[in-house]
């Protein structure tokens, strides 16, 4: 990683990804490209009611570096009984929902990449009790959040 920032790094933009399978060592290996670089924090980004946060790192020389992981998200119905619903097996935690097409059928909607039998056709969904849990979980995240990084924000 530090080779190619290095050499490439003012022709690209580089996005490291953590990886789900190692057990936090890509989360240390991220920190530690991100501190030998001398790389400070703009920005992070987190998108409400979904896993997905990243943070957008200033180089020393002002080329932009990002940064992305998973933070621990479940859908509080879809998830609660589900037996991957543990650290091990859903690792991803709810990332957002995901459009499948089926062999010779229609578009369908997924909410878990280790539950296909979660998706519902693109109209099943829009009209069902799932579609209503991602928008509320959403909302509701979305309020948390806001309310958690403006406490922050008064008190930095």
């Amino acid at each position: 990683m530090l080779r190619i920032i290095e050499r490439h790094g003012s022709s690209i933009v580089v996005r490291m990804l953590v990886s789900l399978e190692d057990g936090g060592a890509s989360l240390a290996a991220m920190q530690e490209v991100v501190d030998h670089l001398g790389a400070v924090p703009v920005r992070r980004v987190v998108t409400a009611g979904t896993s997905d946060q990243r943070v957008r790192y200033r180089l020393p020389d002002g080329r932009t570096l990002y940064a992305k992981s998973i933070r621990p998200v479940r859908l509080p119905e879809t998830c609660t009984g589900c037996h991957f619903n543990n650290p091990e097996d859903c690792q991803e935690g709810y990332y957002g929902v995901r459009m499948y097409r089926a062999v010779d059928g229609p578009f369908m909607v997924g909410v878990c990449i280790q539950r296909m039998d979660l998706c519902l056709s693109l109209g099943e969904f829009v009209m069902s009790q799932r579609c209503r849990e991602v928008a509320t979980f959403r909302e509701d995240e979305a309020a948390r959040l806001s309310r958690l990084y403006a406490v922050r924000a008064e008190m930095g």
